[in-house]
């Protein structure tokens, strides 16, 4: 549907630039020829054909399951085995024809029948054990299936597997820090970044995200991390990540970096961005008195490391303009200055309706919002400045209804932090006009 509306509009467009000169008709005609060979109008009908596969995928698994009963054990492995063995030699026999995304669709549906057996079989043989493992198996068979077919939706099924299984083995199963599954998720992002997949490395990001989520909520609940302390780590794995993103890679890295990049420093963004509000809310609740050393103190200490690699990161791994190094290390020396707000709450005593502690947080969340802002419109990418101003909303939204204890003192905030932007704005304008004068590039 995308590609139709896209010839529709290209179409027009050619007969404008046709009449004006700027293309012959030779060359619009090679342009709509050109559309035409990559196969645009069927992808429609390649998305319904693999609906169709997962719809005949599970219709078996629901076949076989509402009969398993009733059926000899040989009889049920015979139709397991012969059901993925139908599946993989499709996927062979379509790709040979050239029916990519047909045999892709075969390659998940051979997963998924993988790992229905797993769980029947387990169930038919009475082979007990801890079910976590179930999903490993079953996201390194569908790993597997992925490597060898090239199949990209049973690779996703292999970093859903695979997150399932470290979900449970931390929820269920007491392991605080989850290594295998962060190797899994690792090897996962690695495979899509050797296929140039975009949507394999946004869903990589997303369920490393996740891992770095879990873990931390894990950790500090089983060590008794103060709330605040935790949020800042997460902030500091955020920074870490915007500055990875941005950075320039090493020249070998370069071909795969192009994919990891923009991705990673989207994440990282969108969670620095996002924490400032948590944040905020536990000092409020919570304040900083009546907590122990290693409440406080050491996920502010792990922060500390991660905030020294960041800044690592955003003045080695650079270019040599000042523009990128400060995108990089603005978000670092604002999550610096988070950390030493919560340890000074912790080591003063200050308590949660402290209207100087939440203004310290909340400037230190509009200077976020200003700076994203400032570095979407530097780059040219609408989305982060547009994020920017939605935060920036929500900001003035939290502070109204819910930091100040009156309207009086959330006036106040609000005037002189009016009064300070406004002026931030004239001197910005007073240095675009003298870098413009001098011909060097306007600050933005």
């Amino acid at each position: 549907m995308l590609t139709t509306l896209y010839r529709r509009r290209l179409e027009r467009d050619l007969e404008v630039w046709r009449d004006r000169g700027w293309v012959t008709g030779e060359s619009a005609e090679a342009i709509l020829l050109n559309l035409e060979s990559q196969g645009g109008g069927l992808r429609l009908a390649n998305i319904i054909g693999f609906l169709g596969a997962v719809l005949i995928a599970f219709a078996a698994i629901a076949f076989v399951a509402a009969n398993w009963a009733e059926m000899p054990r040989l009889t049920r492995l015979a139709l397991l085995a012969g059901g993925m063995a139908i599946c993989y030699g499709a996927a062979v026999i379509l790709a040979v024809r050239g029916f990519r995304w047909f045999a892709d669709a075969a390659i998940f549906a051979g997963s998924a029948l993988f790992g229905a057996s797993i769980i029947l079989v387990a169930q038919s043989y009475h082979i007990s054990g801890e079910y976590p493992g179930a999903f490993l198996l079953w996201g390194a068979g569908a790993f597997l299936a992925a490597l060898l077919g090239p199949s990209r939706s049973s690779l996703l099924l292999a970093l859903v597997a695979w997150c399932i299984w470290g979900f449970y083995e931390v929820v269920d199963y007491q392991w605080l820090v989850h290594w295998p599954s962060l190797i899994a998720i690792l090897a996962v992002a690695t495979v899509a970044g050797v296929w140039a997949w975009s949507p394999g490395v946004h869903l990589s990001v997303l369920a490393l995200a996740g891992w770095i989520g879990t873990t931390i909520i894990a950790v500090g609940h089983d060590q008794d991390w103060h709330m605040a302390s935790a949020v800042v780590l997460a902030m500091s794995c955020a920074a870490l990540c915007f500055s990875l993103g941005r950075a320039t890679p090493p020249a070998n890295w370069q071909r795969h970096f192009k994919v990891y990049g923009p991705i990673l420093s989207l994440y990282g963004l969108v969670a620095f961005l996002g924490l400032q509000f948590p944040l905020q809310a536990v000092m409020r609740q919570q304040g900083g008195g009546d907590t122990t050393a290693g409440m406080a103190f050491l996920p502010l200490a792990l922060s500390g490391l991660l905030i020294a690699v960041a800044a690592w990161t955003a003045f080695y791994r650079q270019p040599g303009k000042a523009g990128p190094v400060l995108e990089s290390a603005l978000p670092v020396a604002i999550t610096a200055a988070a950390a030493i707000f919560v340890a000074g709450a912790y080591t003063v005593g200050f308590g949660r309706e402290d209207v100087l502690l939440q203004s310290l947080f909340a400037v230190l969340a509009l200077i976020a919002v200003i700076w994203a802002v400032a570095c979407g419109n530097r780059i040219g990418k609408r989305s982060i400045a547009a994020l920017g101003l939605v935060t920036f909303g929500g900001e003035v939204l939290y502070l109204y209804f819910v930091t100040f204890g009156t309207l009086l003192d959330t006036a106040v905030f609000f005037l002189f932090g009016g009064i300070l932007m406004i002026a931030l704005a004239g001197i910005l304008v007073r240095v675009g006009n003298r870098f413009a004068r001098t011909g060097r590039e306007t600050p933005r």
